[in-house]
Order: C-alpha cells, then sequence, then structure tokens
C-alpha cells in the first residue's frame, strides 16, 4: 500500500452478451463508500469492452494531454501527473464495465481516481468522499 493507504483491489464481473454499446458511450467512473473506509468500490462503466482499465490515483486534480505519437495522442488526463500514483489494472467485461473494490486510509481521503484503458477511453474524475 503506498503512502496515501489507499488499496483497491480488482473485482470479477460477470460477462453480458456481446453487442454492447458501452464503447459509444463516455465511460463514467462512480465510487460507493466513505474515507476512511474499509470498503471501497470503484466502478468504470462505459470503457471499450474487454480492455485492461487502469485505476489511478492523484492527491490532486491536473490537466495533461498525451502529445504526437502517443498512442492516446489528444486523450486528457485530470489528475496531477507529477504526483500520479498506479492503484491495478483489472479487464473490463463484454458491457464495458471494470470494477475494483478495496479500503482507503485517511492519507486517500479528498484524493482523486480515473480510470484509463488500453484502447484510450478515460472516465472522468472522481473524488474519494
Amino acid at each position: 500500500m503506498n503512502r496515501f493507504a489507499l488499496a483497491l483491489w480488482s473485482l470479477a464481473v460477470p460477462m453480458f452478451a456481446a453487442g454492447s454499446a458501452a464503447a459509444c458511450t463516455d465511460p463514467v467512473l462512480t465510487l460507493q463508500g466513505g474515507c476512511p473506509a474499509r470498503f471501497l468500490l470503484a466502478q468504470a462503466d462505459g470503457m471499450f469492452p474487454g480492455s485492461t482499465a487502469y485505476l489511478y490515483f492523484s492527491p490532486r486534480q491536473g490537466s495533461y494531454t498525451f502529445p504526437p505519437l502517443h498512442m492516446c495522442e489528444g486523450v486528457q488526463v485530470g489528475l496531477d501527473v507529477r504526483r500520479l500514483y498506479f492503484v491495478g489494472s483489472t479487464r473490463a467485461n463484454e458491457a464495458g464495465t471494470a470494477v475494483w473494490r478495496g479500503e482507503a486510509g485517511p492519507g486517500a481521503c479528498g484524493g482523486f481516481l480515473q480510470v484509463l484503458d488500453n484502447h484510450c477511453s478515460i472516465t472522468n474524475v472522481a473524488q474519494i468522499p
């Protein structure tokens, strides 16, 4: 666990029928649970189905746009990339849902989370309550 005491584990989500339109909408990250808490659920809906989704934490919001020639050229991250921490990855199901479950210690309270997948789909920034 890093110094911000945020530990989330990926959660296997049931697979749904193919043909989902999940990748056609803007991905949305929602959080359930309080802080500090022994239970925090982070769920990203609308990711590219079957993609690997990466959850990132930063104590501050920020703005960074991937430069030309980067695989995610033009995609804007809403976290402070100077203090960016990788939390974990999981695979989005066929409906485009990726889920992490874990706990958030006092150092994570008020921090921010965002999800990016290997197809460059990116969620909103969500603040840990």
